[in-house]
């Protein structure tokens, strides 16, 4: 059963994350960052990357390209398994 006040709050906006990875550094390593340095991140180029709001993974997904801006296409929902394509 819906609460019939619970569409008030979805036009409330929220912040919203896309983790493409983690690396872990030193204040030495950080303040010595400079023009076209590289991190290494914990992922490999061809893993699926979180979309986190509120601190909590909502959906995990892959990078994409739409008109010269990255994007993200949702491949996964959290809580929910990934259908499989008949094909």
């Amino acid at each position: 059963m819906s609460h019939p006040n619970v569409g008030i709050l979805q036009d409330i906006p929220v912040e919203v994350v896309v983790v493409l990875g983690r690396a872990r550094m030193t204040i030495r390593e950080l303040a010595s960052l400079d023009h076209e340095d590289v991190i290494e991140l914990d992922r490999g180029s061809g893993d699926m990357v979180e979309l986190v709001v509120g601190g909590r993974v909502l959906a995990r997904g892959e990078v994409v390209v739409v008109k010269d801006r990255v994007a993200l296409r949702i491949l996964e929902v959290a809580g929910e398994t990934p259908e499989r394509s008949a094909g």
